[in-house]
Parts: C-alpha cells; sequence; structure tokens
C-alpha cells in the first residue's frame, strides 16, 4: 500500500512533493479592490496589501510539462504570513488532482495560449473556448523576485451525505523556488467570464503594479492544517 494514502489505494494517481525545473513563469502584480478582498478571502485570515495573477509552463516534472494559472491574494493568520490561492487552472489532470487532495489548490482544467516576440508576452487561460484571464506584459529590464511566504488554502471536501464538508482546512505550505532569470516591466490582466467561472465579476482592480518574466525551479512541499474551519 502506497504510504501517500488516494484513490485507487493500490494503484496512486499522483505522486508529491512536485518537482519542476527550467519553468518559465508570468506575472501581472495589482491591488485588489477592498470588496474584492472580502469577497475572496475566508475567515479568520487577514487582508494583505496585494494580488497577482500567474501563469508557467512548468517542466520536466513526473507528469511531464504542464501549463498552470492561478489568482492570489497576500494575507495572514497569525505570526503567518503568505498568499491566498482564490483561483487556479491547469492542462494536467493528474496535477490537478494532486493539488486539490493534498493542499486544497481550487484547481480547474484549462487550455492555454502563450507567445513571445522579444520583449512582449500574450498568453491567455482558456475555459469552454472563451479566455477567462488575457495577459499582456511588456518586458523593459532586470526584475527582483519577491518572497510572498507560505501558499495558503481553503481545503474543503464536500460531506458524503450532501450535507456540509466532511473537510474545512486552512492549510499552508512553502513553495521552494530557485530563480535563473528575471525580468520586469507594464503588465496588464483582462478576466472573462464563463458561466461557471465569471472571473470578470469576482475581480474588481485598483491598478496595475508590474508585470514579470522569470525563469524558475520549483519544489512544491508539504504543508500542514493551519486551523479547522466550521460550517
Amino acid at each position: 500500500m502506497t504510504k501517500q494514502p488516494t484513490m485507487p489505494i493500490h494503484t496512486p494517481w499522483f505522486k508529491a512533493p512536485l518537482k519542476f525545473t527550467d519553468s518559465e513563469m508570468i506575472q501581472v502584480i495589482f491591488t485588489p479592490t477592498k470588496a474584492c478582498y472580502e469577497r475572496h478571502l475566508p475567515k479568520p485570515l487577514a487582508p494583505g496589501l496585494l494580488g497577482g495573477a500567474y501563469l508557467a509552463r512548468f517542466r520536466n516534472s513526473v507528469y511531464g510539462d504542464l501549463w498552470e494559472a492561478a489568482i492570489v491574494f497576500q494575507c495572514t493568520y497569525g505570526e503567518h504570513y503568505g498568499v491566498f490561492c482564490t483561483s487556479m487552472y491547469t492542462d494536467n489532470i493528474p496535477s490537478l488532482v494532486a493539488h486539490r487532495e493534498i493542499w486544497g489548490f481550487p484547481s480547474k482544467p484549462a487550455k492555454f495560449r502563450y507567445s513571445r516576440k522579444e520583449d512582449q508576452i500574450k498568453a491567455q487561460v482558456i475555459r469552454h473556448k472563451v479566455p477567462i484571464m488575457k495577459f499582456n506584459i511588456k518586458l523593459e529590464g532586470p526584475g527582483e523576485w519577491i518572497d510572498t511566504g507560505d501558499t495558503i488554502n481553503l481545503k474543503v471536501i464536500p460531506g458524503v451525505d450532501g450535507k456540509g464538508t466532511d473537510v474545512k482546512h486552512i492549510t499552508r505550505a512553502k513553495l521552494d523556488f530557485v530563480i535563473h532569470e528575471g525580468l520586469a516591466g507594464d503588465g496588464k490582466i483582462t478576466f472573462g467570464r464563463t458561466d461557471d467561472d465569471p472571473l470578470d465579476r469576482l475581480y474588481e482592480l485598483e491598478n496595475v503594479v508590474a508585470g514579470t518574466w522569470f525563469r524558475v525551479d520549483l519544489t512544491t512541499n508539504y504543508g500542514s492544517v493551519l486551523t479547522e474551519l466550521e460550517d
């Protein structure tokens, strides 16, 4: 029997921690509105100052290469600080399942488009043939990586009886990044909508701070439960 219980128990679908090398990540860093923070951040997490959207081409994992995108907000919980993941998308199903079952990332399947011509990067996250996230970044010079602390999630598993939840935890985990190269400049993020992903109604921004590009290695480590929540 596997040391890490997953389903199916005798032939588990995924492995963790997840490790990626020689990967690329773009980010648009922004300031969410107060109403946007209140909509997405569960209590008892306290809001920070900034949010961000990223899109990454993660390479050389046990699943091969994959695309991933997410939206995160800075937050604190007691002495812990980090970023709370509000939305996540990937084109790799084993990775999606691992993210949901272990850490509680709110991952969904999607398709991706990415193009770079010199210092101009354009990318899209697509659900049901609709672009729900559009990135437009103009790189201008060197960029510095900012340590955002822990990755924090609301891990929810619905109740087997259809009432409430069987699991409702605030979790934390440390992502280990090795930064090989970084560039920064102007960034723009545009949100679209589908019936089950109305991002243009869920995310309002005060302003955009910057757009960035990094070449990275990443390890997604196991974490811990910060607190258990009641329904």
